[in-house]
């Protein structure tokens, strides 16, 4: 599945202002999060659990996946193959780790679509502005045909972040960010969010693309509630 193509609106001035510029992006922020439903219904929601099913571009690679999150910070992502080979990810706050058929290892991943440490982020509407420090807005440009604004997000270690929100209804659209991988460090990686639908009052994109340098990820949600009683424990690594 090709990456959506992106290109620029006709030029508009720059903000006159440093100043200017930050409350642009205030703007924008406050936009999404009155979009996905608002402030009090993003924070009611404090644990998910979520299925569905995944294919790739490139190969017939297909299978489900069940994904669970709760606050603060854990999350546990199960991915079915289509060969019954099983994959877990899971973060207990503390620890990440990794389960395969060969075994149950920490921090470890060989494999881009099991890697899902930033997956979490994409369903915590509203909670964005909180994982960078700096944000600067970019001109205007345009996404499959609709306007959006661009901002540029730094994190606190490793390269910059761009988030595209569409003018129109101030929605989340796309999200270029990086990931790590052991074995090739930083990769870069076009999360296209589609189908938003709305689940106890908050919107959620029920469709997820993962457009890496050579192949997509498309991830489609089935079914999804919210605050869901999940023990902490069921995030920790398994023989821990």
């Amino acid at each position: 599945m090709a990456s959506a193509c992106l290109k620029k609106s006709n030029p508009e001035s720059s903000p006159s202002s440093s100043e200017d510029s930050n409350a642009k992006i205030e703007e924008i922020l406050q936009r999404y999060e009155s979009a996905v439903g608002g402030r009090e219904a993003i924070e009611r929601i404090v644990s998910y659990h979520g299925k569905g099913t995944f294919s790739t571009s490139a190969s017939r690679l297909t299978g489900t996946y069940e994904v669970w999150g709760k606050d603060p910070d854990k999350t546990l992502s199960t991915i079915t193959f289509s060969s019954a080979m099983v994959l877990k990810k899971g973060f207990d706050g503390t620890t990440r780790w990794l389960q395969t058929p060969a075994g149950t290892f920490n921090d470890e991943s060989s494999t881009e679509i099991a890697e899902v440490e930033r997956d979490a982020d994409i369903y915590r509407a509203g909670k964005i502005k909180s994982l960078y420090f700096k944000m600067v807005l970019q001109p205007k440009a345009r996404l499959q045909g609709r306007e959006v604004y661009v901002v540029e997000g730094q994190p606190a270690r490793g390269p910059s972040e761009k988030l595209f929100f569409d003018v129109k209804d101030g929605l989340l659209l796309r999200w270029d960010m990086v990931r790590k991988n052991p074995k090739r460090g930083n990769v870069f990686v076009k999360v296209h969010l589609e189908d938003y639908r709305e689940v106890d009052g908050v919107k959620v994109p029920f469709k997820v693309r993962f457009a890496f340098e050579s192949f997509d990820v498309t991830m489609k949600i089935d079914e999804l509630k919210h605050n869901v009683d999940i023990p902490d424990g069921f995030f920790k690594k398994p023989g821990s």
